[in-house]
């Protein structure tokens, strides 16, 4: 009885940890943000500065543009999908 009351004990701290690890890590996701001038707005007045934005069309931003953003795993970089509302033009 004492083995199985141990395996569920080992079995629940392993779910207990892997949970916290996937609820933490920041996986790769679609986000929607406004830039402000400085930086991207995203949901909840989050600010992400330009310097972990990546892209061709970071230099086309003006203040007020909403963008579609792709945060890469781990959360560190962000690139630039698509300004919203504009059409891309190729140089």
């Amino acid at each position: 009885m004492s083995d199985n009351n141990g395996a569920n004990t080992l079995f629940n701290t392993i779910k207990t940890i892997v949970d916290n690890y996937l609820n933490n890590r920041k996986v790769t996701t679609f986000m929607a943000g406004t830039y402000n001038g400085s930086a991207i707005i995203l949901s909840g007045n989050l600010p992400v500065p330009m310097s972990m934005v990546k892209g061709n069309m970071v230099s086309k931003l003006v203040n007020g543009d909403k963008v579609m953003l792709l945060r890469n795993d781990g959360g560190k970089e962000y690139y630039i999908l698509e300004i919203i509302g504009k059409p891309y033009q190729m140089p």
